[in-house]
Parts: C-alpha cells; sequence; structure tokens
C-alpha cells in the first residue's frame, strides 16, 4: 500500500474526484491512461512536498543557492547570450525556457510519454525555484516579449528569440499575464499545459462572448490556485491617463462591436487612419509642457472625440484595453507605444492574409507616420510647439526605421521564411536578416547553416534587381553581413557570391551602389587572403582586371588596386616564403607588381634570419621568372646600396649566370665590399655549376676589382681550373701586370698556377724562386717559397705531398659556408693570442688557422662582411693580416686573410707548415 504524506489527502481527491476535466475540450482518452497519468503527478507533488520542506529546513544552509548550484551547466551559447546579466535574469530566462519546453512537448507527445514527463519536472523545478527567489512570478505577454514586473518594465533580453516565440504562443492562447505563487505544485502546472493547449485548439473557432472570463473559469473549475491567468491587478495609473480612459469609456463603451455573437474581424485600413488621427489629437491635450488647464485639456479631449467617428473611439478604447498602461507610466510613453502596438496589429493582420506585400511594409509605415504627423498639429491655447510630443517622434526616420525593423523581427518565422526564400527578400531590413541567419547559424546543425546559407546567396542574388533603391540596400546589407557570412563559410566562401557581387559592380551606374559594391568585394577579398583561398583571391582580382580602362570603370581599376593594399600584399609575400610547397597561383599573384615584390624582399633580407629565407625568395624569383629577373639586374646599377645587395644575394641564388652578366659591368662603379659580397656569393658551394663560368668572368675583370676583392678571384680561378687565364696570371705572378704588383696578389696567382698545374708557367716559378741580385734573391722569401711549392705541384715531386696537404681541401667544403675552404685548416695544439684592431677591436683567440683565414673565438660581436685588422702572436713573432668575416659561429667567427705583407705570409706559411707536422 503506497503511504502518502500527510496532507496529500486532497491533492488525490482532485485528480481522482468528479468528471473527466479535459473531456468537453477534445482532450479525453483511456480512464486507465488519466488514472495512471493521476498517480505519477500524485508521487511527484509528494516528492516536490518532501523536497519543499528539506529546503525550508535548510534555509540556515543556502537552500535557493543550493537549488542553483545543483541545476545542469549550461551550454556554451547559452553561456555566450547570458554573459553579464543580472542573476536573476538568467533565473527567470532559464524558467520560462523550460515552460515553453513543456507547451511543445505537450502538443508533440502522449500524456505519459517519458519526454513530455521530462519536460514537466524541469519546468516545474525552474519555475519553482524562480518563483522563490522573486517572491512569485509575474510575466506580462506583450507584443514581441515578455515582461516581468520585478526584473524591469522592459521586455526580457532575448537574443535567440525564444522569448518571442514564447510570447507568440501565450498570444495564440489568449493569455495576457501569468502568475504563478509561491506555493503552486507540479499538477497544476500540468493543468496549465492542458488548458493552453485546449486554448490554441479553441483560438481557431469563432470567438463567443465572455472571452476573457474563460481562463479564470477554466482555473477554477480544475481547482489551480497557485498559478493565476488573466488577472486583474490593480496598477498606480497617471492621472491624466485615467481620465483619458474614462472619456473613452464614456464615448464608445456601449458600441454595438461589443454585443452579439459575431467575431471581431480586423479593422480596413480607413479605420486604423481614423483611430490613429484620434490618438494623434489627444496627444496635445495631455502635454503638461503645453500648460493647460485641466478644463482646457478636457474640453479638447472631447471635441476630439466628438469628432471622431463611434467606431474609432471604440477602436481605440479595445486597443487601450489590450495594451493598458504599465505601473506608473507617464501619458506621453503610452499613447507612443499604443500607437505602435496599434500599427502592428493591423500591419501583421494584414501580412498574414496576403493584403501587405513585403514590398509594401516599408512605404506603408511611413505612410501611417505621416497620418500621425499631420493630425498631430497644435493651434490651440499655448501653442508655441507646432508638433506634439507623439508628432515630433513620429516624424524621425529613425522611429520609423527602428518600428520596421521590429516588424520584421517579430514577424512569426514561417512568413519570414517564405520571404527569405522569395524574391522580395531585400525588403527585409537587415537587423531582421542578422538575427535570423544567428540564430541558424548557431544552431549547430547542417540543415539551419544550409538554410542559412541558401538565404545569403538568396539575397546576393537581389543584386541584380531592376530597382535601384532595391540594390543599393542589398548592396549596404551586404557589407554588414560580412562577419555572419565568414562564419557559415569558415573555409571558401561560394564562387557565386564574388562572381555576382562583380558582374554587378561591372553593371552598376549609382554612385552610391557602386561605392557599397565596391567595399563588399574588397571585404571578399581580405577573407580570401586571410583564409589562405590564394584562387578564390585571383578569381575575384582577374575579374576586376577585365574591366575596360575607361572614366566609367576607373572605380572597379581603383577597386584592384586596393584589393592588393600593403596589409594583404604582405600576407601574399609571407605565404610564398613559408616553409611549404609553393602554391602556384602565388607567383601568379605578387608578378602583377615586381618592384612592390622586390623591396619587401629587400626589407625582409635586413632582418637578422634574412639569411635564412634566401632559399625561399630564390625559389619564387625563379618560378616567376623574367619580369623580377630583369628588374633584379636593373638594380645591380644603381646607387641605394640596399637594393644594391639585395639585387647581389638574389641573383646569385636564383639565377648566378644573370649576375655573372651584370658583373663586369658593374664591377667598376661598386665600393670594395659590394664587390666582395658579389664575389663571395658566386664563390658558394651551392653554385658549383657556374664555377666555370664565373671564373672566366673573373679573370676578364681583375683589373677592374678592389685590391681586397683580387685574391678570391684568383683563388677561384686556380680552383675552377680557368686554364684560359694561364697567361694572364703568369703575368702577374711575374710582376709585369700594369695594375696588379702587390706582393700578396703576386702570391695568390702564384698558388692558383700551382694549383691548375699549369706546366708552361714552370719556368717563371723557377726563375722567381732561384734568380739572385748579385749575393742575395731577386725576390723576397714569402714568394719564393710560393713559387717553389707551385713548381713542386707542377712537377709532382716528392715534397709535392705537403704543398697539397695545405692547398687541398676541396673535400672539406660545406654550403653551409658562404666561401668553400681554399686550404687545409690546422687545429692549434695551444690557441694563440690575437688582437683585433678597428671599431671592433679587443682581444680573441685563434683555435684553427689555414693559409686562408682563421677562426676566431671573441667576446665581440662581429657581423658578416665586416673588414677587421688582425695581429696574432706567435711566440714572440707578430703575424699581421687583412681579414673579412665570412660566418659567424655559436662561440667566434670565421674570418678569410685577404691581404697581407710578404714577410707575414712566410711567417704564416711555417706556422702552418709546423703544426701540419705535428
Amino acid at each position: 500500500m503506497l503511504s502518502l504524506p500527510e496532507g496529500t489527502l486532497g491533492l488525490e481527491c482532485i485528480f481522482c474526484g468528479g468528471p473527466a476535466e479535459f473531456e468537453a475540450e477534445g482532450q479525453g482518452g483511456s480512464k486507465l491512461a488519466d488514472l495512471q497519468q493521476e498517480i505519477s503527478l500524485v508521487l511527484r507533488v509528494a516528492l516536490s512536498m518532501q523536497t519543499g520542506e528539506h529546503d525550508a529546513a535548510s534555509k540556515t544552509t543556502g537552500g535557493t543557492g543550493l537549488r542553483l548550484l545543483q541545476r545542469p551547466a549550461m551550454s556554451a551559447t547559452s553561456q555566450k547570450h547570458t554573459a553579464g546579466m543580472d542573476p536573476k535574469v538568467i533565473e527567470v530566462h532559464r524558467a520560462l525556457r523550460g515552460l515553453h519546453l513543456l507547451l511543445r512537448s505537450e502538443r508533440l507527445y502522449e500524456k505519459n510519454h517519458p519526454r513530455r514527463l521530462d519536460s514537466l519536472d524541469g519546468a516545474y523545478d525552474s519555475l519553482k525555484n524562480t518563483s522563490e527567489i522573486l517572491g512569485g512570478l509575474d510575466v506580462r505577454v506583450e507584443r514581441g516579449g515578455l515582461v516581468v514586473p520585478r526584473i524591469s518594465d522592459t521586455h526580457l533580453p532575448d537574443a535567440r528569440g525564444e522569448m518571442q516565440a514564447l510570447a507568440r504562443d501565450l498570444q495564440q492562447a489568449k493569455v495576457v499575464n501569468l502568475v504563478f505563487s509561491k506555493k503552486f505544485h507540479v499538477g497544476e502546472l500540468d493543468t496549465l499545459a492542458q488548458l493552453i493547449k485546449a486554448s490554441l485548439l479553441r483560438s481557431e473557432e469563432p470567438a463567443k462572448g465572455g472571452d476573457n472570463a474563460w481562463w479564470p473559469a477554466r482555473l477554477l473549475e480544475h481547482r489551480v490556485e497557485g498559478i493565476s491567468v488573466n488577472t486583474q491587478t490593480e496598477r498606480r495609473v497617471d492621472t491624466v491617463l485615467a481620465s483619458l480612459i474614462a472619456a473613452l469609456v464614456a464615448y464608445g463603451g456601449h458600441s454595438p462591436r461589443d454585443k452579439g455573437d459575431a467575431p471581431i474581424h480586423v479593422p480596413d485600413f480607413d479605420d486604423l487612419v481614423a483611430s490613429l488621427r484620434l490618438l494623434a489629437r489627444l496627444t496635445p491635450p495631455l502635454e503638461s509642457e503645453r500648460g493647460l488647464s485641466p478644463e482646457e485639456a478636457a474640453r479638447a479631449i472631447h471635441g476630439a472625440m466628438e469628432e471622431a467617428s463611434r467606431d474609432s473611439v471604440c477602436m481605440m478604447l479595445s486597443s487601450v484595453s489590450q495594451y493598458g498602461p504599465r505601473e506608473g507610466e507617464r501619458p506621453q510613453p503610452y499613447l507612443l507605444r499604443l500607437s505602435e502596438n496599434i500599427i502592428f496589429e493591423f500591419l501583421n493582420a494584414e501580412f498574414s492574409n496576403g493584403s501587405l506585400t513585403p514590398t509594401s511594409v516599408r512605404p506603408m509605415f511611413y505612410r501611417l507616420g505621416d497620418v500621425i504627423v499631420s493630425a498631430g498639429a497644435y493651434s490651440g491655447p499655448h501653442s508655441s510647439q507646432h508638433l506634439s510630443s507623439l508628432a515630433v517622434t513620429w516624424a524621425t526616420d529613425t522611429q520609423r526605421e527602428k518600428l520596421i525593423d521590429r516588424f520584421w523581427m517579430e514577424l512569426p518565422a514561417r512568413e519570414k521564411s517564405a520571404v527569405l526564400r522569395g524574391a522580395d527578400v531585400w525588403c527585409v531590413p537587415v537587423p531582421a536578416l542578422l538575427q535570423t541567419l544567428g540564430q541558424l547559424a548557431e544552431a549547430g546543425a547542417d540543415a539551419p547553416r544550409r538554410e542559412a546559407r541558401n538565404i545569403v546567396l538568396n539575397y546576393a542574388r537581389r543584386l541584380e534587381h531592376a530597382d535601384a533603391s532595391a540594390r543599393r540596400s542589398v548592396a549596404a546589407g551586404l557589407n554588414e553581413l560580412t562577419s555572419i557570412i565568414e562564419s557559415l563559410w569558415p573555409n571558401q566562401v561560394p564562387e557565386d557570391l564574388s562572381r555576382g557581387a562583380m558582374k554587378a559592380l561591372d553593371k552598376e551606374t549609382a554612385p552610391e551602389t557602386a561605392g557599397l559594391l565596391a567595399a563588399f568585394v574588397e571585404s571578399l577579398g581580405r577573407i580570401a587572403v586571410n583564409r589562405a583561398d590564394y584562387s578564390g583571391f585571383e578569381a575575384i582580382l582577374t575579374n576586376l582586371e577585365r574591366a575596360p580602362r575607361d572614366k566609367e570603370h576607373d572605380h572597379v581599376t581603383a577597386l584592384a588596386n586596393r584589393l592588393v593594399a600593403q596589409d594583404r600584399w604582405l600576407l601574399l609575400v609571407d605565404a610564398a616564403l613559408a616553409n611549404r610547397a609553393l602554391e602556384p597561383v602565388l607567383p601568379r599573384l605578387l608578378q602583377r607588381d615586381p618592384e612592390r615584390l622586390l623591396d619587401r624582399l629587400t626589407l625582409l633580407l635586413t632582418d637578422p634570419r634574412g639569411a635564412e629565407m634566401v632559399p625561399a625568395m630564390a625559389r619564387l624569383i625563379r618560378t616567376i621568372g623574367v619580369p623580377v629577373l630583369n628588374l633584379l639586374e636593373t638594380r645591380l646599377y644603381e646607387a641605394r646600396r640596399q637594393r644594391v645587395t639585395a639585387a647581389i644575394k638574389l641573383l646569385a641564388a636564383a639565377d648566378p649566370e644573370r649576375l655573372l652578366r651584370g658583373l663586369a659591368r658593374a664591377m667598376a662603379s661598386w665600393e670594395w665590399n659590394l664587390q666582395d659580397l658579389a664575389v663571395s656569393e658566386l664563390s658558394r658551394p651551392s653554385n658549383s655549376a657556374s664555377a666555370q663560368s664565373a671564373a672566366f668572368v673573373f679573370s676578364a675583370i681583375l683589373a677592374d676589382a678592389h685590391p681586397l676583392v683580387v685574391p678570391m678571384m684568383i683563388d677561384q680561378i686556380g680552383l675552377a681550373q680557368e686554364t684560359t687565364a694561364v697567361a694572364q696570371l703568369m703575368e702577374i705572378a711575374a710582376g709585369e701586370h700594369e695594375i696588379l704588383r702587390d706582393q700578396f696578389v703576386r702570391i695568390k696567382a702564384i698558388e692558383a698556377l700551382g694549383r691548375m698545374r699549369a706546366s708552361e708557367a714552370g719556368e717563371l716559378l723557377r726563375t722567381l724562386a732561384e734568380s739572385r741580385e748579385g749575393l742575395t734573391y731577386a725576390e723576397p722569401s714569402g714568394l719564393r717559397a710560393a713559387a717553389e711549392d707551385a713548381l713542386a705541384m707542377i712537377e709532382n715531386r716528392p715534397s709535392s705531398a705537403r704543398v697539397r696537404a695545405a692547398y687541398e681541401s676541396a673535400t672539406q667544403t660545406n654550403a653551409s659556408y658562404v666561401i668553400p675552404r681554399r686550404y687545409v685548416r690546422v687545429p692549434l695544439e695551444s690557441p694563440l693570442r690575437a688582437h683585433i684592431e678597428g671599431s671592433q677591436a679587443g682581444l680573441a683567440r685563434v683555435k684553427t688557422i689555414s693559409l686562408g683565414g682563421a677562426y676566431l673565438e671573441s667576446p665581440r660581436k662581429l657581423n658578416v662582411g665586416d673588414s677587421i685588422k688582425l695581429e696574432v702572436r706567435s711566440g714572440l713573432r707578430k703575424i699581421n693580416f687583412t681579414a673579412v668575416v665570412r660566418n659567424i659561429g655559436p662561440d667566434g667567427s670565421g674570418v678569410e686573410f685577404v691581404h697581407m705583407r710578404d714577410e707575414d705570409r712566410e711567417k704564416l706559411r711555417k706556422l702552418v707548415q709546423r703544426n701540419l707536422q705535428l
């Protein structure tokens, strides 16, 4: 036997006793099913009463707060919309959403369906909790939303349109206000849901007399005491408004319209205009600013009503009864709100039955606004202000546009969807579009997002409309829809959208519309670049470039130039230099402006990590080809050092042969460090394929090169085995060259002859090594030693092995270094002390050394290309060099010796030979 808590017997009798309550309303069913549901509800009531007793006993421990903590977590979307809201507003939202879900479940499911029962439980919990927090939940149903007076006199926030949908359902059920007391139970909520369903079915039938009393009578019949519907609540109404309402009742309260069983039909347009004129004429007497005495105001009100038809007064009285004044509402705001509601009632009915087309909505609002403005003129006493406050408000376009937006936003979903799919979608204002598209996009499912995409595409197709104002509206709307377009197409904007916009831009003759279309196309281009949709961006740019080059299409040309503006151009260049496969579209886009491309590459090369990007730059330049390469070659002859430096580096990496062609012409005009850069870049191991050509060109321009650069050029000639230069090298070695007579340069020429095994130079080398002038040798010791080493290599003497060990180190070259090693590097048993002279003066240590360079460990920060004076101490000996920094290591720098005196060369040779033997 089921044991119920004390106090539940009366409730059991409510459900089990008496006739079947819902059969009269068409809700009858099996008695067994009814009984099962009644028992289920009794159990729920018992459980809720036990929970209530437990909550009451634990109030000191924060009972209400505990109930809030036990609620399921909101979704991310709900959290986003409720962020920053008052906690009470959030609770009211949750409760009313639960009520709306219950009403929908009531219509969809059978009585005992689990989902309906779950909805009933959830709605009861949330409504009960909110009622306890607020001391009762009072909900007023108004057009377009719900008002909870204990929270605010304005509509509840409704970002997703849920409150508006609930308000529409309650209005169809003839619910004006709904009050939940603190002590209602789940059975009463279940009864309310069933009565609302019955009322919705009843609302489709013709209206009968006593319609306003139906809800209280039905609730009383079903013994529902904790919930009240359409009950009259006492409100503090302004005395002036009370007098106005009394006058309306006196003039129209006994109209035949209020009698009989005939249904109330929607008034025609003439009735609406007459009512608005009456309303506008009633406004001036109610304005306290005019300083009218009560007698003057009363005479003006009665005069306006006497001139109006009885039907107009009755219509006004009906509207006042439906949209009564709010608590403490002043006359002017109330009459403005009343005028809006009267218009909305009429236009919604006209739109539903097809009498009002989408294209007529805006003109209709403006026409009705003009009616109010024309009727709101005041010429009586104290008429310093010729228009009433109502007429002044309606005279502004802001008021009219706001109401147009509100009309579309409050339109039922089915009717709005039909317009959004049709050809008149351009009539829908952007705020209403944003609301609908936002709700569809946030739904998360594929079908709503697909519907939103179709709406946007349909809206964009109206750019082909014959009406210029329609095209302008759509162009402006598309610009405001850019953000929602990005969210609807997260990967790639459809080509139809951009193609249609560009086609409309090409045909548009109105400057304002053309400007709006240009801004939209520019936004599509920005989206494409930001999403790395370079094919889409190219399609937009190509279509714009096809426009004729005349004054009529100057705006199209300007748009094409703006599309590749600075920020987007930088994004394109960065994408082309990224460490991934080069997209074929990027070179085609960048070749449109080679000058700007090279300026960007030049700037990137000045970055500390610029050297790492050179291979990617070379890849891009080779892909673009002739336009960029020709421009790079012309930059070799410019006076700006930074541009020449970048041109040398890029050409050496992308097309060394082209750099060699320009070298012969530009070499003489460059300062020594540019010459050194060009020669060192061409001498890279990565350019080994053009080493023979480089050696040939070097031999032709030796006389034009700076003395500090010539040694490296001669080394490269020797390494490349450029035999055509043997005669010139022999001339330099003999000291007979007109310009190149420096001892270090002569030694370099002798070494190159030895590298090439030039047998024809044997006699010359022998003469240099052995010739005397009296008791002394004719040549310095360093030059003689170099000649003997070269002669040993040419004649392949047994001593040549030692020479080759110092010279031949081609297998040790590393492509990561700028210059390949031309001499073997010898590690020193104990590092040598060195002193750096110049701007980077300081101490250093030499750990490895060769005939061509050394590696310095120094705390000083050196840069590649720096020229330094270096003094190395080996015991009591000092060896002085002029060196150039070639690479930077983690703990030091590699330098190349570009010049030294003859005696220093001999000391270096002996040092290397001694350490080689060790």
